[in-house]
């Protein structure tokens, strides 16, 4: 059995991560889960954990575009079954006021309509 550590609610949402390393090696990929203090990425390769990363996220908002530029560090690299990538978890370090109320606005009603 398998339990949560987690102290913060993640929400599920699919955006568009991009995530940069120190060699400027740009990797495309995807989230699956968001939290104010880190996510869960799907990747086409695993990285190294502890590893530094710059991420840039797109997420569609009410009307417009929202793009977030984050630094985080690679909690964990899981390669996934089927030959789907690999899931990787990124702390994030120091997140934008900006980002942190984003993602506070996705609970109740708001969370419906910005997660579509």
């Amino acid at each position: 059995m398998v339990t949560e550590s987690r102290s913060i609610d993640r929400v599920h949402v699919v955006w568009k991560a991009t995530l940069t390393r120190l060699n400027g090696e740009q990797l495309p990929g995807s989230t699956d889960n968001v939290s104010e203090q880190g996510m869960n990425v799907i990747l086409g390769k695993a990285l190294v954990v502890g590893e530094p990363v710059r991420v840039e996220v797109v997420s569609k908002c009410t009307g417009m575009i929202c793009y977030f530029t984050l630094e985080g560090e690679i909690i964990y690299s899981n390669f996934l079954e089927s030959r789907l990538g690999s899931a990787i978890g990124l702390r994030l370090l120091k997140p934008s006021d900006q980002y942190i109320e984003f993602i506070r606005r996705y609970t109740g009603k708001q969370g419906s309509v910005l997660a579509s």
